[in-house]
């Protein structure tokens, strides 16, 4: 997680009108990108195949996430969701189960209740209040 968010700096953080909503998700996204590149190291047990998750995908992601909160008036999460899910990792996803896998994170990391408050990634884990992440 931690060499996750160090791929950004402040400037990334502060670059959104959003700031609040954009500081939550990315950090669930860094999150879920810890998640996706630990499981790789299962082998067979963690992903049905081998892909290859990388930095570029986080970082994609989260350009992406700046775009859609500026465009729209209200978090657009089903969007969302299916962009990372779909597109940035799930691009790399060939096999059925890992798919659904992944949409599975999505879903239960990135959803409107985060930002009504304290929301746990996993037990005992969870979200930092809206602050700097360093």
């Amino acid at each position: 997680l931690h060499k996750a968010l160090d791929l950004f700096n402040q400037d990334t953080l502060e670059m959104c009108s959003k700031e609040s909503e954009f500081k939550c998700i990315l950090f669930a996204l860094c999150y879920f990108h810890a998640v996706v590149a630990e499981r790789r190291k299962f082998g067979a047990q963690g992903w049905n195949r081998s892909y290859p998750f990388n930095n570029g995908d986080l970082t994609i992601s989260v350009y992406v996430l700046f775009n859609y909160l500026e465009a729209n008036p209200k978090v657009p999460w089903d969007d969302l969701r299916y962009l990372f899910g779909e597109i940035m990792y799930g691009g790399h996803i060939t096999d059925d189960w890992d798919r659904k896998l992944c949409r599975t994170y999505l879903e239960e990391f990135i959803k409107n209740e985060m930002l009504d408050g304290e929301f746990f990634l996993a037990p005992g884990f969870p979200i930092p209040p809206n602050t700097d992440y360093k």
